[in-house]
């Protein structure tokens, strides 16, 4: 896949493209991020994990810590590609239709995995450049059913150093896979956790 996009996107980044995601490849198997879908729009990979905050949603969903969740990992190779213009809204269109095409495939692949009977909720993390473009994607990702929670683990799970190389390693796959994007990545970013119980999500999306 990484060697089609590359030929399908031009980065030109050739063996930094390749060690970029040989690297990403090893860290999802580590972790356990796999992918649920197919579909060459589905912009999610998954994790199963466990909640480190208890949260009540605003449909009633309680999760507790310790509760069994899916995290959500963006499916770097499947994000659509900026012009040279930077995002349009033809390109938001696009994205917004991915993320639905996402959530359906999602939908429809629990209730086929016993293994993920026990899970209540998903959850992802927004790392942004600043505060205010992490409450706008909060805002956006609300239309889909999520609800941004204020992550009161964030300082606690991850030091500095692994943080910085989350950090870097987000800016390498943003080159591999979407370079236009680059001008607005930055290594210092603010950090939001959103919800999207497994009750909306059936309700909204399973069809």
């Amino acid at each position: 896949m990484s060697a089609e996009l590359s030929e399908k996107r031009g980065s030109g980044l050739g063996w930094l493209e390749y060690a970029v995601f040989k690297l990403d490849g090893w860290l999802r198997r580590r972790q356990g991020i796999f992918e649920y879908s197919t579909n060459a729009q589905c912009l999610f990979r998954v994790e199963l994990g466990q909640a480190d905050q208890s949260v009540t949603l605003s449909d009633a969903t309680r999760i507790r810590c310790g509760d069994p969740i899916l995290v959500l990992h963006l499916w770097n190779e499947h994000i659509p590609a900026m012009g040279q213009g930077g995002p349009t809204v033809a390109w938001a269109r696009q994205v917004s239709r991915a993320i639905h095409t996402s959530l359906r495939e999602l939908a429809r692949y629990l209730p086929q995995q016993p293994r993920l009977d026990e899970v209540i909720a998903l959850c992802g993390d927004m790392h942004l450049g600043s505060p205010k473009q992490t409450r706008q994607l909060a805002h956006i990702v609300a239309h889909y059913g999520f609800e941004a929670v204020e992550d009161c683990n964030a300082g606690r799970r991850r030091g500095a150093l692994h943080r910085l190389g989350k950090s870097i390693l987000i800016v390498l796959l943003v080159a591999a896979t979407n370079p236009v994007a680059l001008r607005s990545t930055i290594l210092r970013r603010y950090h939001r956790r959103v919800y999207l119980s497994r009750a909306t999500l059936e309700r909204r999306y399973r069809n």
